[in-house]
């Protein structure tokens, strides 16, 4: 059977194939490997994430609470799909984390549960049992029939590509760096000069030792590296400060910005930021301060705010009042090919 693999499934048609659905269907391990299957009602927020307000007694919650993983699935009733071998489905892998009573979106959240299920959350809420869990998905994959399978990539898994089996993924460790590699070289005292400073020399070694590692994130091929903080710390920096190095003043050194920062959102999210010393806390932050959106920025301040950082804390405020002045970032007009309004142009030459 032969599919038309240039005719693509759209972000919305995918959104809309999940609309369908008020429920998802969990698959968890627990600590000695042995799965377990379930399901949940869901709602979603507007940076693709999941939630669940599950009781804390159930198998699926512990083995979540455990091992911070799941595999959602989103599948065609059987009654409605023409083939029972090719049901279409959407299935996510994602990483998982509990939600405070406390935390700032709590509100919000439950009122898109209210939404979406009415008054029996009103009595969930009053069982000190349940909790509400954060689905992030960092891997996911949509399939529609034989030789119609798709892989979901880039922020927010907004970009679509067609699964070709006769194309094997290149291995992590053939020729590419570990995320030790990548932490080690950028946290020793001889890379420390270069952070934010420039040198030829520097660059090449960059990227001659990290582009192919580059290339290979940038294809999807490094997921599991998220699995870590240090994994995921090494991926903020491969997409986020690498491409500086290797292709500056370039417009490729800005294509994975928008990756490096749904990457550390995530770090963000699971807490994983508060296990860092300041130095690597800084970098999973700066995503947010390289972004042209005043949400970001807003966030960035925020989070150079904390004890450790004062010296960041500055130069945050500094990207997030050009961003708030421009809507952009005037310096990266001409990289971008981008006309400079008559503001833009004075005040880059006042720099």
């Amino acid at each position: 059977m032969s599919a038309d693999k240039s005719a693509l499934p759209t972000p919305e048609e995918i959104a809309a194939f999940r609309a369908q659905f008020q429920t998802m269907t969990l698959a968890t391990v627990n600590a000695s490997g042995e799965p377990e299957a379930s399901y949940a009602p869901y709602a979603s927020d507007d940076f693709g994430n999941l939630y669940a307000f599950v009781s804390t007694l159930s198998r699926h919650t512990r083995n979540m609470q455990h091992t911070g993983r799941a595999s959602v699935i989103f599948l065609e009733d059987e009654h409605a799909c023409a083939n029972l071998f090719a049901r279409k489905r959407l299935v996510y892998r994602c990483f998982t984390h509990e939600v405070s009573r406390n935390a700032a979106e709590w509100r919000a959240l439950m009122q898109s549960f209210d939404a979406r299920f009415g008054t029996i959350m009103e009595t969930l809420r009053s069982l000190a049992d349940f909790g509400l869990m954060r689905f992030m998905p960092f891997d996911a994959s949509y399939v529609i029939g034989f030789g119609q399978a798709y892989a979901l990539t880039g922020p927010a898994l907004s970009e679509v590509q067609h699964v070709d089996p006769s194309r094997a993924r290149t291995s992590a460790s053939n020729g590419l760096a570990t995320p030790r590699e990548i932490l080690d070289v950028w946290f020793s005292e001889r890379a420390r000069p270069m952070w934010f400073n420039s040198s030829a020399e520097f660059d090449s070694e960059i990227r001659a030792r990290f582009e192919a590692t580059y290339q290979a994130g940038k294809r999807g091929e490094l997921l599991e590296w998220e699995r870590d903080v240090d994994g995921a710390l090494a991926l903020v920096l491969v997409f986020d400060q690498f491409p500086h190095h290797m292709y500056r003043r370039q417009p490729e050194s800005f294509v994975m910005e928008a990756q490096s920062r749904a990457i550390a959102r995530r770090i963000v999210w699971r807490e994983l930021d508060r296990t860092l010393e300041p130095a690597r806390q800084a970098f999973v932050y700066l995503p947010f301060m390289h972004s042209e959106n005043i949400g970001d920025q807003e966030q960035s301040v925020q989070l150079f705010s904390q004890p450790g950082l004062e010296n960041n804390l500055k130069w945050a405020m500094h990207h997030r009042d050009i961003v708030r002045r421009f809507n952009r970032f005037p310096h990266r007009n001409a990289i971008l090919g981008r006309a400079s309004s008559a503001a833009e142009r004075d005040y880059l030459a006042s720099q």
